[in-house]
């Protein structure tokens, strides 16, 4: 079996663990087509969906219930005080279609670092947080208001500006795996059915 010089490395530089996820999730990228093996709707939608990370992730802006959500639980996601949500596998937060989205909006694999030290839940969580720019992070994980942070935002004056920027990034995103879906054949039905 034949391993990567930059597998070695991760493994050298990290727990096992991250290194095999972050192997797994390189190979992800390698699959996904590129700029030209995608349809001019899937690069448009990647690129929309790219700013509006960034968008969201500013209107939600610093936010206390991330800092400490963590408390108390079991884990891998009370590893650190903040980020239970990241406590998820890799691989089950970059799906085949947001790392199509990713890779389609600019995001490199060869760009995706994670932090040193320990590995609980996804490969970019640190003792600090997503060491991945809220562009460069899947929609689910921009997006995603556990009961914490809802409750947080409800207090808020913006908070329905905020939603709305959700929704429309969870809308985007259903749009751009729609796009990469071949189109259905009516002869294709009668085959199966």
């Amino acid at each position: 079996m034949l391993v990567s010089v930059r597998h070695l490395v991760d493994r050298w530089r990290h727990p096992r663990s991250r290194a095999d996820e972050l192997a797994s999730l390189r190979a992800r990228f390698a699959a996904q087509p590129g700029r030209f093996g995608a349809s001019a709707p899937e690069r448009a939608l990647a690129l929309e969906l790219r700013a509006r990370r960034g968008a969201l992730a500013a209107a939600f802006g610093q936010l206390a219930a991330c800092r400490s959500c963590a408390r108390g639980r079991p884990l891998p996601a009370g590893r650190w005080p903040g980020g239970a949500c990241c406590g998820a596998r890799t691989l089950d937060l970059f799906s085949p279609d947001e790392v199509g989205a990713l890779k389609l909006g600019g995001t490199r694999a060869a760009a995706l670092e994670p932090p040193r030290g320990d590995h609980a839940g996804c490969a970019f969580r640190g003792a600090e947080g997503c060491t991945l720019a809220p562009e460069d992070r899947p929609n689910v994980c921009v997006r995603y208001v556990c009961l914490e942070l809802r409750r947080e935002l409800h207090a808020r004056p913006d908070w329905w500006a905020v939603a709305r920027q959700a929704r429309d990034l969870g809308a985007t995103f259903e749009r751009f795996c729609a796009a990469r879906r071949p189109p259905e054949r009516p002869w294709d039905e009668l085959r199966h059915g």
